[in-house]
């Protein structure tokens, strides 16, 4: 474990921090390993050191945590950041702690004894927490936020970074309506920087995040997207006597690296899975319909290389810190460019070459079409949005 720097202090004990481009670059190079900032992430921690408000924009891999964890090493207090899925707020605060970062999360995962602990070190005049990960349903709480409350008027709430932020818009390609519980956080500390963080967002989105989190004047940064480390492939079910067979040829051919294939229904990933592993592939599957131990063992036995390739449906991935994915694999087409980039992005975070297949069949398009189409129908909006709705989903995936 790394030798912790003296976190307190940030500027004079004041909530903004005044670190220069080099002093930020030597904390980024003793955590973690970097010896100087990618793409907008110094703009972003600058920004949120300032106590400005910021949308950032970046690519899968483009390392959007930086904009949050090097701003929790600086500023005095704690960085509140909210995060979608338990597995990721796992794996994030897993690897903190391996680099002597002091963090935890609150979740229904979490024992008595461990959330009492961390309830007592939010109650404590000194906290030792830097980072605390929570999902926004806990946020909306009453007993979450009279905690904030207090924390915020001892002067230790440093930063609200807000994970995947696309999930708070409607028109997002993954809205969550429990991301709209945390639209209040503006009005309950205006003094608060903001941060909103997302791999995927459209114009339209993009206004839609800023407006529904209230953002004051935010800095908006925006990475480039081109990923040339990536292969892109498209491969014609149609065309194939056996998709199955043309998937394991893949994988072996490649030499079983590191891999992840989305399907569209649990019964394909488990389909899938069987007859990999019956290819001497070691895979397993990921979805809903596993209960949680065992998808929490599945990820931990991929992240540890036990298991090499995850077939999974489309929520596996989101923020999981795998740098070495040679392969992403599309069984079936995804609803969105959108879904498409971010998910194929999970390949090559290492900047290595790396591969995304997908597999296009016409009856996978009719069916995509289909469940697009009447998925917007089961919302409980007015028809009229309902409506518009169906055809922005629809326009996306064609």
């Amino acid at each position: 474990m790394k030798k912790a720097l003296p976190l307190k202090g940030g500027s004079g004990g004041s909530r903004h921090g005044t670190k220069s481009p080099k002093e930020l670059e030597s904390i980024l190079k003793q955590y973690f390993g970097y010896s100087e900032f990618r793409g907008r992430q110094l703009e972003a921690i600058e920004a949120v050191l300032s106590g400005r408000d910021c949308f950032c924009l970046m690519p899968t891999g483009g390392g959007k945590s930086m904009c949050y964890q090097i701003p929790a090493l600086v500023k005095t207090g704690v960085v509140l950041v909210i995060s979608p899925l338990i597995a990721l707020m796992e794996n994030q605060v897993s690897s903190l702690k391996s680099k002597g970062i002091p963090a935890e999360f609150l979740s229904s995962t979490q024992t008595t004894a461990n959330k009492n602990k961390i309830h007592e070190d939010l109650d404590s005049g000194n906290p030792s927490l830097k980072l605390l990960y929570v999902t926004p349903e806990l946020v909306a709480t009453s007993g979450f936020k009279a905690k904030l409350t207090k924390l915020h008027n001892r002067g230790l709430l440093g930063l609200v970074a807000i994970d995947e932020a696309h999930c708070i818009s409607t028109w997002g390609h993954d809205f969550r309506p429990s991301y709209r519980k945390i639209s209040s956080l503006r009005k309950q500390f205006p003094d608060i920087p903001i941060l909103a963080l997302t791999a995927t967002a459209v114009p339209k989105v993009q206004k839609d995040v800023i407006s529904s989190l209230s953002l004051q004047n935010p800095v908006i940064l925006k990475a480039s997207f081109n990923r040339p480390n990536i292969f892109y492939e498209v491969r014609y079910k149609d065309l194939l006597d056996d998709v199955y067979s043309d998937i394991s040829n893949l994988l072996k051919s490649s030499g079983n690296v590191c891999s992840i294939i989305y399907c569209l229904e649990r019964a394909a990933c488990d389909d899938l899975t069987m007859h990999l592993s019956q290819q001497g592939i070691s895979s397993a599957a990921y979805h809903a319909g596993l209960n949680s131990k065992v998808r929490t063992t599945v990820l931990d036995d991929w992240l540890s290389s036990r298991t090499q390739v995850v077939v999974a449906t489309v929520a596996f991935g989101m923020g999981i810190d795998r740098q070495d994915v040679r392969i992403v694999c599309h069984f079936n087409l995804p609803k969105s460019m959108e879904s498409f980039y971010q998910e194929s992005g999970r390949a090559g975070r290492d900047q290595q070459p790396s591969r995304s297949v997908l597999y296009y069949g016409l009856e996978d398009r009719r069916r995509m079409e289909f469940i697009l189409r009447n998925s917007s129908s089961r919302k409980q909006q007015p028809s009229s949005s309902s409506t518009e709705l169906s055809e922005k989903t629809l326009a996306d995936f064609s």
